[in-house]
């Protein structure tokens, strides 16, 4: 345990991905989202997703780390009806799982680089393994300004199913106060909030995502899903007992949608927030914007 603490304890202050004082090894979570209907059909439309993360930092000789995680994602959703022409899927699913496995090199106590390779699998399942692989990377300069003070520049590459995307992102933790705290990796996600206690955290959480499957169901073989969400939410985390931590959120999807594509229909570039070359032609129907819950539990070990 010792060791692991050590290993914790190096890893976060180049890292930076979390509290200062703690370190998520597991976390799984729950969302549900209450999906509005479709312009040709009326009834109740929901999202329901599972989530699960492990975080594995091995401490090199020279102080750098070998880092590696995996996350799994799961989302259901209900009557994805299509254009009349196609039939619809009803109970369609889709699930992800991410490796994200790298070097993290540090030059001194205050500058490292992040080299990770982030391959994925995203697929319904029924889709040709081969098909449904994609290739990814981060790349990350990390300057430590102060104890209260990190940030970080680099870009997110992923070869999407639609396309290569390209995210350039900066990464900022700041306790702007003793209380007051700002943390994330624009424009993926951040965090505001006050954090009076150990024990207990709330403020505004934002994400957005944007994911890409392939899938095979009957009369869908040469087709993807464009998955593309933007949540805004309030949020309070507590401590339960021990290393066990909970958070909820209360929130609204601002955009929430699943574009049905052929297989050869893609975009030039995809950037956050813009398609460069995108003439793509449609198969289903829109999304409205829509209210979520979300649960989480933490497994979370101090480093203090």
């Amino acid at each position: 345990m010792k060791n692991l603490i050590a290993t914790i304890l190096i890893l976060c202050s180049s890292v930076s991905i979390f509290a200062q004082n703690r370190f998520d090894i597991f976390s799984m979570s729950g969302n549900y989202n209450f999906m509005q209907t479709t312009a040709i059909n009326n009834s109740e439309n929901y999202e329901t997703a599972f989530m699960s993360n492990l975080s594995i930092p091995i401490v090199l000789k020279d102080s750098s780390i070998w880092y590696t995680s995996i996350d799994y994602q799961y989302f259901a959703m209900n009557n994805e009806y299509l254009s009349t022409d196609i039939h619809p899927i009803e109970n369609f699913n889709v699930h992800g799982i991410i490796l994200r496995t790298g070097y993290i090199h540090k030059f001194n106590s205050k500058q490292s680089l992040q080299i990770l390779f982030a391959p994925r699998y995203m697929s319904d399942f029924n889709a040709s393994f081969s098909k449904s692989l994609q290739l990814g990377g981060i790349l990350m300069y990390e300057k430590v300004k102060s104890e209260n003070y990190t940030w970080r520049v680099g870009v997110l590459y992923n070869q999407e199913f639609f396309g290569t995307y390209i995210v350039p992102v900066f990464y900022l933790d700041w306790n702007v106060t003793s209380k007051l705290k700002i943390k994330g990796l624009l424009p993926v996600y951040a965090k505001i909030y006050m954090q009076p206690s150990e024990n207990f955290s709330a403020g505004l959480h934002f994400i957005g995502l944007t994911t890409s499957y392939r899938i095979n169901e009957t009369d869908f073989e040469d087709f993807y899903i464009d998955r593309r969400s933007i949540d805004v939410s309030l949020f309070s985390n507590i401590h339960l007992w021990d290393n066990i931590f909970f958070e909820g959120r209360v929130g609204y999807s601002l955009s929430r949608d699943y574009g049905l594509f052929a297989e050869n229909d893609k975009i030039n570039l995809g950037i956050p927030l813009v398609n460069i070359g995108d003439d793509r032609i449609r198969a289903n129907n829109e999304f409205k914007s829509s209210p979520f819950i979300h649960v989480k539990l933490i497994y979370s070990l101090p480093i203090d």
